[in-house]
């Protein structure tokens, strides 16, 4: 059964209508060149017609504002000492002399994808982060495997298998012949050079996604591929980094849900003896650090709703804040990039679209290249930051989107994925289910519940360890305060979210009959099974309580298939065959359940999907039923 023409129109109007310019729409992936005259980037590019975008390397020249050229690749990289930059393809690297972009250095095949690169401080040698053929991929990067051989036959499995991993790669663009450095027992998720003849890296014994949440910190010596151990937080780990020497380290620590959304406190080891340094950072929730010189390191988090920059220098044991912002920068969370003196980033807001930015010594942020275009939609509303107060007395925010139109509306609650993650003021067209709803007259909130960053350790850790607890509250209590105040109508709420947002969409209609509809995507709803079959089972033993076996443990009691009795809410569960992380079999099994009960449940697989959806067509499908199941449920267009 497909979504009405009707409905399927309107979404795809809307997104021809966000996506109408063609050219470059975003910026990720920064790096400041040497001298500070230029950033490199990944562009994301539209070409006309084409639903799906490219990205390429890119360099603007931070005079005069200038694109001169793009190249098919991306993450580059400049060359210590600003005369060539290297990026990544699929399966190879490319080098080039930026003196004439013309003269290609060299491109290099490599046995896998490469991941991430860094020039040694010296400039001799490339470091490459290469994922094995086959490697799994994380959630935040759609789950499923990267392409590879598929073996013949069974498949069998005794409990000590070896499944492609990561590893690190070194590669002379003079010289050619990339080698492996790291060792082959072990699984190397990020690394930097640490000076010019050590690695730190992040590290672990096994393969799979879910050894990430076992990592340790460790200095390779890629001469003998050798190991040291400085850190084992019990916790997760990320983002490791070095000053130019190698002397000083850093890497953020914390409690972790995914790996690719890294954040939590900062700290800084000295190499020569594993001493970890506890910095102070004004409160911010760290998701990004760079070394800006031998004693000074330059990062981005949040704190609260706000986005900061700040810097903080070891010998001075000072942090200073350099901006702070209702606005955010960078991708999935704020990042940053500094060179020459340069701290730039790509800055955005719900109704500022993208722009490469750099911060002036005023402390303020100057657009270098906006991605504004002369159609681009921008958002007639603004997102209204908002706080609550939960049962047990917590401050609680969030962000709320309403149309332009008089109130009260009907409500979609968007709950984040992670939960380890947070929602932000940031440009409207990176999440379009927002704009697309509020765009039908639905109001959107989308809550900071306990888990999310920005708050502390404490914070993250009183969701993530009670996961259907305190947070389910945070949200019903913010729905109550919007019906209280008379801005919503409470007879017509709804909630959706992927991931960790759709286990709580399942959760939440199985205590609670507040929602008169639900949309669970890539939802968890048997912590028993997502167990034995994810990918991730170091997620939940992070999380839950007792043995996944015990029917008195969290496994059993924090799963709403078990409560699909209790369940009145219409639901429509979607997911991606490919996906590994929360396995298509969990929507499955809660919608089998809710039609065994009598309820009103429907199911969406898309066959070449992983966790989330991201093509194009599949997009737009997912968006189509969405709307229209609410539509159907909620009535926004209805008159009372």
């Amino acid at each position: 059964m497909h979504p009405s023409p009707e409905i399927t129109e309107t979404v795809e109007r809307y997104f021809a209508r966000v996506h109408c310019d063609a050219g470059v729409t975003d910026a990720l992936d920064l790096d400041v060149s040497p001298d500070g005259r230029s950033v490199a980037f990944t562009a994301v590019v539209r070409a006309p017609g084409a639903p799906e975008p490219v990205h390429k390397a890119a360099v603007v020249d931070l005079a005069t504002g200038t694109l001169p050229r793009q190249d098919r690749g991306r993450r580059p990289r400049w060359s210590p000492d600003g005369t060539r930059l290297a990026w990544l393809g699929d399966d190879w690297v490319e080098a080039v002399r930026h003196a004439s972009r013309s003269q290609v250095v060299g491109r290099f095949r490599l046995p896998g994808a490469p991941e991430y690169l860094e020039w040694r401080p010296d400039g001799g040698t490339l470091l490459v982060g290469l994922a094995e053929h086959g490697a799994e991929l994380s959630d935040v990067d759609g789950s499923g495997r990267l392409p590879g051989a598929h073996p013949v036959g069974p498949l069998v499995s005794t409990g000590q298998d070896r499944s492609p991993g990561r590893a690190l790669w070194l590669l002379d663009p003079d010289a050619g012949a990339p080698v492996q450095v790291s060792p082959a027992d072990r699984t190397v998720w990020q690394a930097a050079w640490a000076g010019p003849t050590a690695i730190v890296c992040v590290v672990s014994r096994g393969t799979t996604e879910s050894d990430w949440y076992e990592a340790e910190l460790a200095l390779l010596d890629p001469a003998t591929g050798t190991l040291r151990t400085l850190l084992r937080p019990g916790t997760q780990l990320g983002l490791p980094a070095a000053n130019p020497s190698g002397s000083l380290l850093s890497a953020v620590v914390g409690a972790m849900s995914d790996r690719g959304l890294y954040g939590g406190d900062l700290v800084v080891l000295r190499a020569a003896d594993g001493e970890v340094i506890a910095v102070e950072t004004a409160g911010v929730d760290v998701t990004y650090a760079r070394w800006e010189s031998e004693d000074t390191l330059v990062f981005a988090g949040l704190r609260g709703l706000d986005t900061v920059i700040g810097r903080y220098s070891v010998a001075a044991a000072r942090t200073e804040v350099l901006w702070e912002s209702e606005g955010t920068c960078g991708g999935l969370l704020p990042e940053v990039a500094v060179g020459g003196g340069v701290v730039a980033c790509t800055t955005h807001s719900h109704r500022e679209a993208p722009a490469i930015s750099v911060l002036t010594p005023g402390r303020a942020m100057r657009p270098r290249l906006s991605f504004a275009r002369p159609r681009t939609a921008v958002p007639d509303e603004s997102a209204e930051r908002l706080t609550w107060t939960a049962p047990d007395g917590q401050t609680i925010e969030g962000l709320l989107v309403t149309p332009a139109t008089p109130g009260p509306y009907p409500l979609i609650v968007n709950i984040h994925g992670g939960p380890v993650w947070a929602w932000r003021d940031e440009w409207a067209l990176r999440r379009p289910l927002v704009g697309l709803l509020v765009g039908q007259g639905y109001a959107v909130l989308s809550p900071n519940m306990r888990g999310s960053l920005g708050r502390g350790q404490k914070f993250v850790t009183a969701g993530l360890h009670d996961m259907g607890g305190a947070d389910a509250d945070d949200l019903l209590t913010g729905v109550d305060a919007l019906v209280d105040a008379g801005r919503v109508d409470g007879r017509r709420v709804g909630v959706t979210g992927n991931s960790y947002g759709g286990f709580m969409s399942a959760w939440l209609i199985t205590h609670t009959d507040r929602f008169a509809a639900a949309v669970a995507r890539s939802p968890v709803t048997d912590w028993v099974s997502q167990h034995h079959t994810s990918n991730i089972p170091g997620f939940d033993r992070m999380c839950l309580a007792g043995d996944p076996l015990d029917p008195a443990s969290d496994y059993r009691t924090r799963s709403p298939l078990y409560r699909a009795r209790q369940v009145r809410t219409p639901v429509l569960l979607t997911a991606g065959a490919h996906d590994l992380a929360t396995p298509p079999d969990q929507a499955a099994m809660f919608h089998r359940a809710l039609r065994d009960h009598g309820r009103d449940s429907t199911l969406v697989i898309y066959p070449d999907e992983g966790h989330g959806v991201r093509a194009h067509t599949a997009v737009v499908d997912q968006a189509a039923r969405l709307l229209e199941f609410f539509d159907r449920h909620l009535g926004a267009a209805e008159e009372d």
